[in-house]
């Protein structure tokens, strides 16, 4: 290619260089800009599937995998589609770590954000879990009407598509929804109904939940020793399934019934163990509480001075969350107050967006409706050449078959002709066969024992009849020729059906298809009549006909 460009001339030879050069630089960019993009995918999909591996049993680790996910999607994978609802399932998980961490505006907005990402690509599957989600964080709030709202809608679409899982945490969510609401009798039913549930589908993650939760309506009902076996079950299956948060949790709640119940040491190993927990996954939101029930646990013990150390302890730590919590009612103010404001900024720009939008879905509707002429014309083009192919083809099959029945009649006509023709000349045949026999018989009476003079007269008779008998077997002299034009056909059609029979044995079946008689048979093969029954007989085994059938009608019969 390079020695075509320089046999051009010099100024376009300049011109084409500067293009290939060109050509070569976009497709090197190009290559670069989709190998990065084939990276950055493959980068994302290890951090999230590595996330969800260790969500529970290192939840420090795992947020930050989700992190570094969702830098990589929000600076390189934004304008890939496919991504979009990764990012989704990462805001998700991302605000389930902010609740934890008394974050409740910051989850709620991830919660939102993954809402509308969800919608966008039209994914309904997973939507429950994002309304259970949010249901959680206005509960956290007191907002019991918001929660009740977003729990149905998680209900609804978990029914829908038959997600039992996200069926039964919504049970144990609307069991923790009525608690708060005092009305206590509907909420342990959801909770039983809950457990029920996870024990149908042998899920340890679910099973675990649903107990925890159940206990914990028991505890605050007062009834410990009743919340014991369920709490119990669900550290069992946290710990199978190595989930550390869970773990953290149920030991604190343990440790809670353990005090309650009068046994401080025992519950002084619980939350030293919560506490230890809480520390390693860094959830700072929950320390307060832990160190609280390690004070009162060494108060009923009477050893006051740890019990001081440790409400210091659980002081600093209130006091932290206590400022955090306030800091972020501040801030979510704020944020509202600036949305507020931007509302009336936006209202104009929103009313020409959604007046764009409104234009592009009209003329996708008029491209729709003039594809669903197209396709109607189409349909009707092609059921009409389909009614035309149809009517030349049954035109063609009437002409054919008129054509057909035509020359069958003409050659049914011509072999009727010609088997009359060999009837006749088979009487002929006979009365030849006869004429002889009276011929001999007038040669050994008439002329042996006449007188000379009548002898003559005899041999005037007998030249006479000679003549009328020459002519005769002119005519039988086509005879074979004829039988072999009439049984052209049937001759091939009779091999193919009983390739066992020989050449005479189907000459025989011809004859026999003309209605001959044995002695008629006889006399054309010049054979003996026992050689043609005997060779009948050979026939008939052959052909398999039963005994109760003619021959000559089976054969007649074959065509």
């Amino acid at each position: 290619m390079l020695s075509s460009v320089f046999l051009l001339p010099s100024g376009n030879k300049v011109i084409v260089l500067a293009v290939f050069i060109s050509c070569i630089v976009f497709c090197t960019k190009s290559y670069s800009q989709i190998h990065k993009v084939e990276d950055d995918s493959l980068k994302v999909e290890v951090l999230y599937t590595k996330a969800l591996e260790i969500i529970d049993a290192d939840p420090v680790e795992a947020k930050k995998k989700l992190e570094n996910a969702l830098g990589i999607i929000n600076e390189n994978l934004l304008s890939q589609n496919e991504f979009l609802l990764k990012k989704a399932f990462i805001l998700e998980r991302l605000a389930y770590f902010l609740r934890r961490e008394n974050k409740f505006g910051a989850a709620l907005q991830n919660l939102q954000e993954s809402l509308q990402l969800k919608r966008k690509v039209g994914e309904t599957y997973t939507l429950g879990y994002t309304y259970s989600q949010t249901a959680w964080l206005w509960l956290y709030q007191s907002e019991f009407e918001k929660t009740k709202l977003n729990l149905d809608s998680a209900f609804i679409l978990s029914k829908k598509y038959k997600n039992i899982n996200e069926t039964i945490r919504t049970l144990s969510r609307y069991g923790i929804l009525h608690q708060n609401l005092k009305e206590n009798t509907t909420a342990e039913k959801y909770h039983l109904q809950a457990i029920k549930k996870a024990d149908s589908v042998n899920e340890m993650k679910l099973i675990a939940s649903s107990n925890s939760y159940y206990a914990y309506f028991l505890r605050l009902q007062k009834r410990y020793k009743e919340n014991i076996p369920y709490l119990q079950r669900s550290i069992d299956m946290h710990q199978k399934t190595n989930n550390q948060i869970g773990l953290e949790s149920g030991y604190f709640a343990l440790g809670v019934t353990y005090r309650v119940l009068g046994m401080p040491y025992k519950a002084i190993e619980l939350y030293n163990k919560a506490l230890a927990m809480s520390e390693e996954q860094k959830n700072e939101a929950v320390l307060h509480s832990r160190y609280l029930g390690l004070s009162n646990s060494y108060a009923d013990l009477k050893d006051y001075k740890k019990a001081y150390e440790y409400h210091l302890e659980y002081t600093k730590w209130w006091i932290k969350v206590k400022n955090e919590k306030n800091y972020q009612k501040m801030v979510d103010l704020e944020s509202q107050y600036k949305y507020d404001q931007k509302r009336a900024v936006d209202s104009l720009q929103f009313a020409q967006e959604k007046r764009e939008v409104e234009l592009v879905a009209q003329a996708e509707s008029s491209k729709k409706k003039l594809y669903f002429v197209l396709l109607l014309v189409t349909l009707l083009g092609a059921v009409v050449i389909g009614y035309l192919v149809r009517r030349n083809y049954q035109q063609r099959s009437k002409l054919a078959k008129a054509t057909y029945e035509n020359e069958k009649k003409m050659l049914d006509q011509e072999i009727n002709a010609k088997e009359e023709d060999i009837k006749r000349l088979i009487a002929d045949n006979s009365m030849r066969i006869a004429f002889k026999e009276e011929l001999l018989d007038k040669l050994k009476t008439d002329i042996a024992t006449s007188d000379p003079q009548d002898i003559k007269q005899s041999l005037n008779s007998l030249t006479t009849q000679l003549k009328l008998q020459i002519e005769t077997e002119s005519k039988l002299s086509g005879l074979q020729e004829k039988i072999d034009a009439v049984n052209k056909n049937f001759d091939t059609n009779l091999q193919k059906q009983f390739p066992e029979l020989t050449k005479g044995e189907r000459e025989v079946c011809a004859l026999l298809r003309l209605d001959l008689s044995i002695k008629e048979i006889m006399t054309i093969r010049n054979v003996s009549s026992d050689s043609v029954k005997s060779m009948r007989r050979r026939i008939r085994k052959k052909m398999n006909i039963p005994s109760e059938i003619e021959l000559e009608k089976f054969i007649q019969e074959l065509t």
